[in-house]
């Protein structure tokens, strides 16, 4: 075969390649920033809250900011359990409680470590420090939230104490029906993956062609 009808076969799949990819991650991305202004907005309520109840601006720069979230794992396969502190101050006595249970939640065959880490996490974490994120793995995310059932609304409930004592309650829902749709699921590398198939079997037809083309000259 021409060396010169191969390198053009091999630039021009690595260019489709690059396309489908950036687009791929640009959906993740776009997703993040999703979360990220949800996050913003509930700062924000939470800060109207604590202004209320008389924490001064200065004292309120100052407290933890807790959260919990169930999010598939970067590559799609396992959903995962991350509670974590974004403020800019130790939590202490940090209590988190989920509704269904976390047990409810997991594959069978991690129930019982996830029934005894809902139990440890109501009782309390002694500590959560800035910047620091917890993890637990739940189960397949495909298995415990399948595209053909309803998946549940998961009502979480925080509460903890940062340097000026008590911090307010925060509730909130978490909708794992939503996950179904996000790009975090494992959509986005099996849109990779057929589009690398894709390019191989076009690379493959062209290939055949020139071939073709060179024996009948």
């Amino acid at each position: 075969m021409d060396p010169n009808a191969l390198a053009a076969i091999v630039a021009a799949a690595a260019a489709i390649l690059s396309v489908l990819v950036s687009i791929v991650f640009g959906a993740l991305n776009a997703r993040s920033a999703n979360r990220s202004a949800v996050a913003a907005e509930e700062a924000q309520r939470l800060a109207g809250r604590q202004l209320e109840a008389g924490v001064s601006a200065t004292e309120q720069a100052l407290q933890p900011y807790l959260w919990a979230d169930l999010r598939p794992r970067a590559d799609g396969s396992l959903l995962v359990l991350h509670i974590g502190n974004s403020g800019p101050t130790v939590a202490t006595r940090v209590r988190v409680l989920f509704e269904p249970p976390l047990a409810d939640l997991a594959e069978e065959e991690r129930r019982d470590r996830m029934t005894a880490t809902g139990a440890a996490l109501a009782s309390g974490l002694t500590s959560l420090a800035p910047g620091r994120t917890l993890e637990w793995t739940l189960g397949r995310a495909g298995v415990l939230v399948p595209a053909d059932k309803p998946a549940p609304a998961v009502r979480v409930t925080i509460d903890a104490d940062g340097p000026y004592g008590l911090l307010p309650t925060l509730v909130y829902v978490i909708d794992l029906e939503q996950v179904k749709y996000s790009s975090g699921r494992g959509e986005g590398l099996g849109l990779i993956e057929r589009a690398i198939n894709s390019v191989a079997q076009e690379a493959k037809q062209l290939h055949q062609t020139v071939r073709s083309l060179g024996d009948s000259g």
